[in-house]
């Protein structure tokens, strides 16, 4: 199990990075809940979470994010078909300097196409 929710997050990684929303967005369950700054927000179908995270792809990007990095993942099993899953991401300058140290922690669910995510909540 945690081999395979650990390349979800590298999948996940290499599209969020390339600033791929609609491929993050084939990696989430819809309806999907996004939990920021203690703010649940729910987006109920494909296209509310594909703009959510182009939003905040783009926020990343403008704010001098150029790249990020799990350094470590935490999952905890939920049974054999889910998981939460805890990664500390570095967030990376165009020079590679870590600007932002954070955790997230993911609500991941096995589906027929693989591992998904259900919800993820930062830990700021």
């Amino acid at each position: 199990m945690t081999a395979t929710i650990n390349a979800l997050i590298d999948e996940y990684t290499r599209r969020y990075v390339a600033h791929d929303a609609a491929g993050v967005t084939e990696l989430c369950v819809c309806p999907f809940l996004a939990v920021r700054e203690g703010v649940p927000t729910h987006l109920a179908d494909g296209s509310a979470v594909r703009d959510h995270f182009a939003t905040v792809i783009a926020a990343y990007r403008d704010a001098g994010y150029a790249s990020f990095s799990p350094v470590a993942i935490d999952t905890r099993q939920l049974g054999e078909r889910a998981a939460f899953t805890t990664v500390r991401w570095h967030a990376m300058d165009g020079d590679g300097n870590v600007v932002r140290d954070t955790l997230t922690t993911y609500h991941v669910l096995a589906t027929p196409a693989g591992w998904r995510f259900l919800s993820y909540t930062n830990h700021f």
